[in-house]
């Protein structure tokens, strides 16, 4: 494996409410009003991999962030180790395909799922090397999509795998951190898509439009939900038992209680692509076709006022943005379609808190 590094000296603030991009070598932690959480971005001066998107990304531990990179410049793994303020190049990590998925588990141990194959790389050093754990799956998308977008850990170290076979999704298991697998077997007819940790549980979701959650570790798994006739990408879970649903038609839905029941909250935006929680009830959604806006919530989803698209580049759109806490700081790191990656913080005292320059080293 080749490692290289990309350099630049500069630096974009977006400022999501004005649509503006303004170029910044340092930015002073600033105080805001609560309502502006999650309106403020910072994103790398250029993409980091041209015309590639970074659909992978997620929180290691000791503010490491990993993201990795699909078609048509696909196979890369970037790393921040400063909680998404500035990104190296790890490099090509496998050999084929391209990278659907990254889950982090803790203490430097984390998961990379190639979507075209189903196959899964471990790192136990925060992304430096990475294991070869082989395909966990055989399952085949016949409907032009990959073969897999879902892979998390669960609290007992437990990791699951989604596939996306087009006669019905199965899980992929494994209890021994990736040296063995087992199939489930499928729990919807159509293919899965997101696997999402909630209070109880782990929740499922997919092309059937229908919600299914497990609560033993991902061994049995239980329909609860038809939600749309159209499919589920986008969930989030917000604490509380509260947890946030989109559609492809740009409809939500919110439940309350775990998952046992839901309330549909019509039509928010176009296509739902993504949603982010903030904390302390804010939430950011996104789409990713028609305006492409981000969708910003003060009332854990209950209400939404369109902030506006990504400045970026025209037609971009964040593919995937995750969020974690780190020393007070509640921090969302996301990547977009055309290779940018964005971050936002704020701490317990609702200050954003961009203290170094965003850049790529």
């Amino acid at each position: 494996m080749k490692f290289h590094k990309t350099r630049s000296n500069l630096i974009l603030c977006v400022i999501v409410t004005f649509l503006s991009l303004i170029a910044y070598t340092h930015l002073a932690a600033t105080e805001m009003e609560d309502s502006t959480i999650g309106k403020i971005w910072c994103a790398t001066a250029e993409p980091l991999t041209v015309g590639g998107r970074i659909d992978a990304i997620d929180y290691l531990g000791n503010g490491v962030v990993l993201a990795g990179t699909r078609n048509p410049t696909a196979r890369i793994v970037y790393k921040s180790e400063d909680e998404g303020n500035s990104w190296k190049t790890i490099g090509i990590v496998t050999d084929r395909g391209y990278i659907t998925c990254i889950a982090g588990y803790k203490d430097g141990i984390g998961y990379l799922l190639e979507g075209h194959n189903t196959h899964v790389w471990k790192t136990e050093d925060y992304g430096e090397t990475w294991q070869d754990l082989g395909n966990v799956s055989e399952s085949r998308n016949t409907e032009g999509f990959a073969n897999a977008y879902s892979l998390t850990v669960t609290n007992s170290g437990t990791v699951l795998v989604a596939t996306a076979e087009s006669t019905g999704g199965h899980i992929i298991r494994s209890t021994d951190g990736g040296k063995t697998w087992t199939d489930v077997g499928a729990i919807s007819d159509r293919a899965l898509y997101r696997l999402t940790k909630i209070e109880n549980g782990i929740l499922a979701n997919g092309w059937a439009g229908t919600i299914y959650i497990s609560t033993d570790d991902g061994q049995t798994w239980e329909t609860k939900r038809h939600l749309s006739d159209t499919d589920l990408y986008a969930t989030e879970y917000l604490g509380k038992g509260i947890i946030l649903q989109g559609d492809k038609a740009g409809r939500l839905f919110r439940s309350d209680d775990n998952g046992l029941t839901w309330e549909d909250l019509g039509i928010i935006s176009d296509a739902t692509d993504d949603l982010v929680n903030l904390g302390n009830g804010k939430v950011v959604l996104t789409a990713y076709t028609g305006k492409k806006s981000l969708y910003h919530s003060n009332d854990y989803g209950k209400t939404w006022t369109d902030i506006g698209g990504l400045p970026t580049q025209e037609e971009d759109w964040f593919d995937h943005v995750i969020s974690f806490e780190k020393d007070g700081k509640f921090i969302a790191v996301g990547g977009t379609n055309k290779g940018y990656l964005m971050r936002t913080c704020h701490d317990s005292e609702k200050k954003l808190n961009h203290q170094n320059p965003l850049g790529n080293n």
